[in-house]
């Protein structure tokens, strides 16, 4: 670019008197100058703001996604420690149904051994294990159904 300014257009051919080279050096000047405050203008002024701004919204973008990325971290992060204690709990559960399946076939084994009707008929209407009260959820999203 600093070649195409700076370069002057040769003189016209028709005098080669100091008028025409004065000329041309007059006009020459007279084309740099609005060629400079043209590039001035908008090579200067135009180009670093839309730098900037293309700059800022990158940045902005860049930050909103470095956001979003860092919930998403957070948040399967926060879902696995949360799986974690499911498994706690469920083995914890299952250790649970262990034990009264455990005891209830030793009650099956004390009501099998009563040789009593009465002991008999009291054991039937005693030994009727309590059901859980609350209602298992198994979320589909969870479990794929």
């Amino acid at each position: 670019m600093s070649d195409a300014t700076t370069e002057t257009a040769p003189a016209p051919a028709k005098k080669a008197g100091s008028r025409s080279k004065s000329t041309s050096r007059r006009k020459a000047p007279a084309r740099k100058a609005p060629a400079r405050k043209a590039t001035s203008r908008s090579g200067a002024s135009r180009t670093p703001r839309a730098a900037s701004s293309s700059t800022t919204a990158s940045t902005a973008l860049a930050t909103a996604l470095r956001g979003l990325v860092t919930g998403i971290e957070d948040e399967v992060t926060a879902i696995t420690g949360l799986s974690g204690q499911i498994d706690q709990h469920v083995k914890a559960l299952n250790d649970l149904r262990a034990e009264a399946t455990r005891r209830l076939l030793h009650l099956d084994d004390l009501q099998a051994a009563a040789e009593d009707v009465n002991l008999s008929a009291f054991l039937d209407t005693t030994i009727q294990p309590q059901l859980p009260q609350v209602e298992e959820e198994f979320p589909a999203r969870i479990y794929g159904g």
